[in-house]
């Protein structure tokens, strides 16, 4: 057993560090405390958005992450 910190935020889990283990397994999520807002808060908020905009795509579109990633940067 072993533990990864991330946080939680409009529906998804995201994490501060890579997993160490390819591995499937079973997990427990546990919701120590909310956290007041911070400048680490943004950056993570913004990976979630990324995370949520990228799991629409896939879940809602027959969009290819390629297609979404080109489509993201003409916008630019």
């Amino acid at each position: 057993m072993f533990a990864v910190q991330g946080i939680y935020a409009n529906g998804t889990v995201v994490l501060d560090e890579p997993v160490p283990t390819n591995k499937k397994y079973d997990v427990i999520v546990t919701f120590v405390k909310p956290l007041d807002h911070s400048e680490k808060d943004t950056e993570r908020e913004k990976k979630i958005a990324a995370l949520a905009r990228i799991t629409g795509i896939i879940t809602n579109n027959d969009t290819t992450l390629e297609e979404a990633r080109a489509e993201r940067l003409s916008r630019q």
